[in-house]
């Protein structure tokens, strides 16, 4: 079970669909700091603004404490307003660099949507030869403060945490797509991918910026990079979202508005959600970024059904008819108590020995709902052992302890706003996550076991054989040679 502590790293190029946003800062989240000054915000919103954009009920202003460009509301807002809008003429999509010749090549390779947007961020970046795309590129500053580019240095504060390891996992596949493209796409197409221009550096930038600039609904296969939605800052307690709209003659086009999801007071800073349900570890991957007013923080926990259990195919039937798979990822907070579903796939996954007979055909439309309460003692027990175990050895990986952490943090040896607070914060987060569950297997396995009302205890009862006290109802048929 310590590998289930282990951070789950997917073969793929996870969180392309998903928003950025950049590094904290005092009280909240020093959202959108990649805008790297109010001048390439003012560029950007002049080019987005000449493709059709519209500042509804917005404003470009400065934060107080980071002097960081953002957007404010011009007005009083209610509740649906829309406060910006964005023509589908003013996004970065897979549509608009098909015009291209990068994006030409790109599509005829057959290269996924996100793949051709990074290149052909690279092209208007850092080439000679330039579309009419690239004002949008060049107003994405090349210090983005997405991990993918942090130093060897700043990434010895995630000493650790699930995010380096999962980290490891996307450098892995970025390198190895870089690697596929100059022996294929780019040795074909030499003049068009000049090796001084697409370097790894730059390919690597330009994924970095394709990550923390989109967002939903514009992500997967749909994804487009829109101009003014990295201005929206990144609040957990959001007072606007994203939506798509139709737009246009007979609605053929499409319009991305930022919408008020609550009245919103003049010269409030606009700010949405970039990690709905995520925890803080993800966010910071994915968008360099984390909420310090409103933290998430946690571990998430990938458990997974082992092909070599005795009876996988019975369990992976159960957990299919009930929507589970053979793999879950349950999230850890330091102050909730394991869900109930988590309980009950730990439950049928230590399920062995004596209490195997649940798993009889006779058994199959109801065992799930016997896996909500406690089984058997010794089946809890080891779901108990097992987290419990699990957590602290994965505690012992950190570099630091959480008291460290607590004194560094109380020190403010990690200056506000810094990559290193964003580190300490998280990978302080993971361990109090991890601390809280292993303290609440300890406790149950040391005091509640012996408490706890078991499946067979549960049957004798429904049965009437067992009172609610634990004795049994039946002792008189066993009296004077009655039985």
């Amino acid at each position: 079970m310590q590998q289930a502590f282990k951070a789950h790293v997917p073969n793929r190029a996870p969180g392309l669909r998903r928003a950025g946003c950049k590094r904290p800062a005092r009280l909240a989240c020093r959202a959108a700091s990649a805008v790297a000054s109010s001048v390439s915000a003012d560029a950007a919103i002049s080019w987005a603004t000449s493709k059709g954009a519209k500042l509804e009920r917005a404003s470009l202003s400065s934060d107080l404490l980071t002097d960081r460009p953002l957007l404010i509301a011009s007005a009083d807002a209610q509740q649906g307003d829309v406060l910006v809008s964005i023509p589908d003429s003013a996004w970065l999509s897979a549509e608009a660099v098909k015009k291209t010749t990068v994006g030409k090549l790109a599509a005829a390779a057959g290269l996924e949507p996100w793949l051709q947007l990074a290149l052909q961020l690279v092209a208007d970046r850092f080439g000679s030869v330039k579309s009419e795309l690239a004002p949008f590129a060049e107003s994405i500053p090349e210090d983005l403060d997405s991990p993918l580019l942090w130093s060897e240095e700043e990434l010895r504060e995630l000493q650790g945490t699930q995010v380096l390891q999962t980290l490891g996992g996307y450098m892995s596949f970025f390198r190895s797509t870089f690697s596929q493209l100059q022996s294929g796409l780019f040795a074909a197409s030499p003049a068009a991918f000049p090796p001084a221009v697409f370097s790894l550096p730059h390919f690597l930038w330009a994924v970095a910026a394709v990550r923390s600039r989109s967002h939903a609904p514009l992500d997967g296969a749909k994804i487009a990079l829109t101009p003014l939605t990295e201005l929206v800052s990144h609040r957990r307690a959001s007072n606007s979202k994203l939506s798509v709209r139709s737009a246009g003659l007979f609605g053929r086009g499409q319009v991305l508005v930022v919408e008020a999801t609550r009245p919103i007071r003049k010269g409030e800073a606009l700010s949405m959600d970039y990690g709905p349900g995520k925890l803080d570890g993800p966010v910071l991957l994915d968008y360099g970024v984390i909420d310090t007013a409103s933290p998430k923080a946690g571990y998430s926990l990938t458990l997974t059904m082992p092909d070599s259990d005795r009876f996988i195919d019975d369990k992976l039937d159960i957990l299919e008819s009930n929507g589970l798979r053979q793999s879950m990822t349950y999230n850890l907070t330091p102050d909730e108590q394991p869900g109930a579903e988590m309980m009950a796939y730990l439950r049928l996954m230590e399920l062995k020995a004596g209490d195997v007979f649940l798993l009889e055909s006779i058994f199959r439309n109801d065992v799930w709902s016997f896996m909500q309460d406690p089984v058997s003692e010794p089946n809890e027990d080891a779901v108990c052992s097992t987290l419990a175990g699990g957590a602290r050895a994965a505690l012992s990986g950190y570099g630091t302890s959480i008291d460290e952490d607590l004194a560094a943090l109380r020190a403010g040896s990690a200056p506000k706003g810094s990559r290193a607070e964003a580190a300490l914060l998280v990978r302080l987060g993971e361990k109090e996550a991890l601390d809280a569950v292993a303290r609440f297997f300890e406790d149950r396995r040391a005091t509640q076991l012996k408490r706890l009302v078991y499946y067979q205890e549960r049957r004798l009862r429904r049965l009437g054989l067992v009172d609610d006290e634990g004795r049994t109802t039946y002792d008189s048929f066993f009296k004077d040679g009655i039985a």
